[in-house]
């Protein structure tokens, strides 16, 4: 990997393009994602026309800093985005929103690794969470070992994927099947140059390097704060989803009302309910998470320190909100009938993703509850927040 011989900044010929632009891009792409949602699943992955077409529309470069050409948004911005991508094919959510939140991410980074991974633009980042076993201390940063012993101290670290082996026979899940997920190897020892390592106390406690660098925005959006808005917000859009097949399924089915007599499912006052207790429960939630993100991020961009309150109810508003879109699933999926759980048939896929997606420890609606709990008593939170 070369070093960028240059930055890109933004000129008056390139602004960035205004959010409701790229809102409106994504959903023009929205179709053609539904249409390739079974075969997302059926593949195992997002395919790369797909993620051409995203980064076509520039979505990648939604958070990215602006010294490498990026557009600066917050995650308020992001979890939109995402949200749409989620309502089409959770898969697709997914992903997309991490490749947009993994470029925020690259601004905890010194600006020497920033440089080696946007001396491509077009360059894309993922991320294990699984961490290496055992590390080599070596002159000028570390070496990371294959069947390693002993925990070291977590940290993250930028290594190109050539350096890796992705194990395609991993992962065969029950629900996010398309989002390509794998068991990354290392086998052979790979050196990380010190400036592509960064210890994980200094992300949790918002000292990231990337601070040091003027103008550098993105890096002072903490990561244990903002980081789950990209989890849960695909998530919502996959009950959002949801509810738009049931209401479809609703409108053309009809039910035996008692014998030799069919009424359309329509007109059933338990439908029209759900329908009506779905909604509400999706945008409430969504509405949530996006005023409590939004506020925090116009203090942050305006140098003001948020205090812990706003954080751990940040955190509640993603567990929340992930809580909530496993309830818009499982509820409508247990109305739609046997023929629902059929493959073809998208709710079943949108119920299958949402459970899985709400699976993430960042978003375990228990423990962040009683977060939220212990600070309002007057405790020490206790979880990352």
């Amino acid at each position: 990997m070369q070093l960028a011989a240059k930055t890109v900044h933004f000129t008056a010929k390139q602004e960035r393009p205004a959010f409701a632009v790229l809102l409106e891009r994504v959903r023009e792409l929205k179709p053609v994602f539904r249409d390739a949602a079974r075969d997302t699943e059926t593949n195992r992955r997002v395919s790369k026309q797909t993620m051409d077409r995203l980064r076509d529309a520039e979505l990648t470069k939604l958070v990215r800093p602006a010294r490498f050409g990026g557009f600066e948004y917050g995650l308020a911005e992001l979890a939109q985005i995402a949200f749409e991508l989620g309502s089409v094919c959770g898969s697709t959510g997914w992903c997309g929103s991490l490749a947009m939140c993994y470029q925020w991410m690259t601004s905890y980074f010194p600006l020497e690794a920033q440089q080696d991974v946007w001396s491509d633009p077009d360059n894309l980042v993922a991320g294990s969470y699984q961490p290496s076993k055992e590390v080599e201390v070596v002159p000028g940063g570390i070496k990371l070992l294959q069947n390693s012993k002993g925990p070291p101290e977590p940290m993250w670290c930028l290594v190109p994927i050539t350096d890796m082996v992705v194990d395609q026979d991993t992962w065969f899940t029950s629900g996010l099947q398309g989002t390509g997920s794998k068991t990354v190897r290392i086998d052979k020892p790979v050196f990380v140059p010190e400036h592509r390592m960064m210890r994980f106390a200094d992300v949790v406690s918002g000292s990231v390097p990337g601070k040091k660098i003027d103008n550098n925005n993105m890096s002072h959006f903490g990561f244990t704060t903002f980081g789950p808005t990209a989890l849960v917000s695909p998530v919502l859009g996959m009950a959002q989803g949801a509810l738009e097949s049931f209401i479809q399924m609703a409108q053309t089915k009809v039910r035996a009302a008692k014998p030799g007599m069919m009424v359309a499912m329509a007109s059933s006052p338990l439908i029209q309910s759900r329908i009506g207790a779905a909604s509400a429960t999706i945008d409430s939630a969504f509405t949530l998470l996006l005023s409590s993100v939004a506020a925090a991020e116009d203090k942050v961009r305006r140098g003001i320190p948020l205090e812990a309150a706003e954080r751990v109810a940040i955190r509640r508003n993603q567990g929340f909100a992930a809580k909530q879109s496993v309830t818009v699933v499982n509820e409508l999926f247990a109305k739609e009938g046997a023929a629902g759980s059929d493959l073809s048939a998208p709710l079943q896929r949108f119920w299958r993703d949402a459970n899985a997606a709400a699976l993430h420890l960042s978003l375990d609606w228990e423990p962040i509850a009683a977060m939220y709990g212990q600070q309002r008593l007057g405790l020490e939170p206790v979880g990352l927040y």
